[in-house]
């Protein structure tokens, strides 16, 4: 097997995964340390040389955050970080995980690279559900990727653009992502891989850094398809913004200095990671603050506008979501307890036309309210998904494929299928799980990384799954023919597409759309 690779810094050596006949290297650095005087700056090419071999055998440290897993209560403590509080966190995360077959760096092997969620806010590159063996095992390179996250990926700020004036401005996490994928373009070839033949993927808030990365044309040429589960489409979480104006995060960036008692970059780029990671808690704002930026260069215009306007790199697409994303499910946030509450959740999404959605649906009672959420329609990633198959009915693209997983998941919980919950069977990993998995659960893993990979090798999800075995037919999205893959206990057409209510509310999206866009 390929265990020692070349790359300009000197020899580097991975080491046998669990199958050996895959090897693993763990935090190959793609660009230097973003602290002291680099952090808040583009990143910059990784220039160390070292003599000898250098093995690769330790996981990286995740972007500094909220650490992953020290609450033993929470539902993610359990379900993906049982281990998360045993590895390191630092402002130092810019690096790779790479998962490679190869026997020689002439293989040419297709390459897959994968965007970690947590609302671009949290996450970590080798989470439990990550499995690189099993999609090396499908002849494919996997690669996870270590990127700024937070106030130390999105932070903007007058002076900071005042001091790179043609580089992308409060970026840095989309920067980092696509300075890696430049990383892999020039070097996986020593790898066994085909710097020609390379997917992103992403869930949740990967998935929102991937139609970011559809949308930058500084990523144009760095790969060939996409996938998104739990996150792709327009608006991911079904209202609110997809992006920040650069002028209003720069006005963010004001109020932290201010909260920080400093007056120029130079003062905070010295405080201590900790120090500047309290104020962003303390500002708060999440997604809403803390987003891709629309600065002119990495963002011409936002995603929305720029899904709309058919602006984007056409490349084979995967769209996919899970049928417990809303209200009352680990990620949806609670069920509304009154009336009131059903209101104003509903104010939130429909506006001035919330009381017409009310009356239509003759949504009287608490009861109808909380059955009403329960429903496709308060699926804001079954929404966004959705949303973006119709808007692309109008342009004439390379193929789209929409899946639903609604698999059963088991546990004392019965959490059904959940935010998150499709990760165990996209890398095959439910034996990684603390959940009672049996035979059924398995097989739908075989033939879900089957169709990963078979899209990853030719942009083309149908064929054959790793026991040879033809899988069930995936049709692209048409207009013509809505065709949605569900997965429950095996793979099968979703024949009810959407309700009636779940129609009016892409409508309205799509009609509030059209109003942003003629505003601009």
């Amino acid at each position: 097997m390929l265990r020692q690779v070349r790359l300009p810094g000197g020899i580097i050596e991975g080491v046998p995964s669990g199958d050996p006949r895959v090897t693993v290297f763990k935090g190959v650095p793609y660009a230097k340390a973003p602290v002291g005087d680099l952090r808040w700056r583009s990143p910059q090419p990784y220039d160390t040389c070292w003599d000898g071999v250098r093995r690769m055998d330790t996981f990286p440290p995740m972007c500094y955050q909220t650490l992953p897993g020290s609450d033993p209560a929470e539902f993610w403590t359990r379900e993906l970080n049982p281990t998360a509080t045993e590895y390191r966190m630092s402002e130092d995360c810019l690096y790779l995980n790479i998962w490679s077959p190869a026997k020689s760096e002439n293989e040419k092997l297709p390459v897959y690279f994968w965007i970690h969620g947590g609302g671009m806010q949290a996450g970590y590159s080798y989470e439990m559900e990550f499995n690189g063996e099993k999609m090396a095992r499908e002849g494919v390179i996997m690669i996870t990727v270590g990127y700024r996250l937070n106030i130390f990926g999105w932070m903007a700020h007058p002076e900071l653009t005042q001091e790179e004036p043609d580089a992308p401005h409060g970026n840095y996490c989309l920067q980092d992502l696509i300075f890696a994928l430049q990383w892999v373009q020039d070097h996986i070839e020593a790898f066994g891989g085909d710097p020609t033949h390379v997917t992103i993927g992403g869930q949740s808030g990967g998935a929102g850094a991937v139609i970011s990365l559809l949308s930058s044309p500084l990523a144009k040429g760095l790969f060939s398809s996409a996938i998104s589960q739990s996150g792709g489409g327009l608006r991911a979480f079904g209202y609110g913004t997809d992006c920040t104006l650069l002028s209003d995060a720069e006005q963010t960036g004001i109020e932290i200095f201010k909260m920080l008692g400093v007056t120029s970059v130079d003062e905070a780029r010295r405080l201590p990671a900790n120090v500047i990671y309290e104020a962003y808690r303390n500002i708060g704002g999440g997604f809403n603050r803390w987003s891709p930026r629309v600065d002119g260069v990495l963002l011409p215009e936002s995603t929305l506008d720029c899904m709309i306007r058919n602006h984007h790199h056409d490349v084979p697409y995967i769209l996919s979501y899970t049928a417990g994303e809303g209200p009352g499910t680990p990620a949806g946030g609670p069920l509304p307890e009154t009336m009131q509450a059903f209101r104003i959740m509903m104010d939130r999404i429909f506006g001035a036309e919330a009381e017409a959605m009310i009356d239509k649906y003759q949504i009287g009672t608490l009861e109808k309210a909380i059955a009403y959420c329960q429903s496709d329609v308060m699926n804001s990633r079954f929404i966004s998904a959705h949303a973006y198959l119709q808007a692309e009915a109008n342009h004439m693209r390379m193929a789209d494929y929409c899946c639903e997983f609604d698999h059963d998941i088991p546990g004392e919980d019965q959490p059904g299928a959940y935010h998150g919950s499709d990760l165990w069977f996209t890398f095959n990993s439910v034996d990684r799980s603390w959940r009672p998995f049996r035979g059924k659960h398995y097989d739908l893993a075989r033939q879900v990384i089957g169709y990963w990979a078979n899209f990853i090798k030719t942009g083309d999800p149908n064929g054959q799954d790793h026991n040879g075995e033809t899988l069930p037919e995936w049709k692209p999205w048409r207009a013509e023919d809505p065709f949605v893959l569900a997965f429950r206990d095996e793979p099968q057409r979703k024949n009810s597409i959407m309700s009636d209510a779940a129609a009016d509310r892409i409508q309205y999206h799509l009609k509030s759309y059209d109003k942003s866009r003629k505003r601009l």
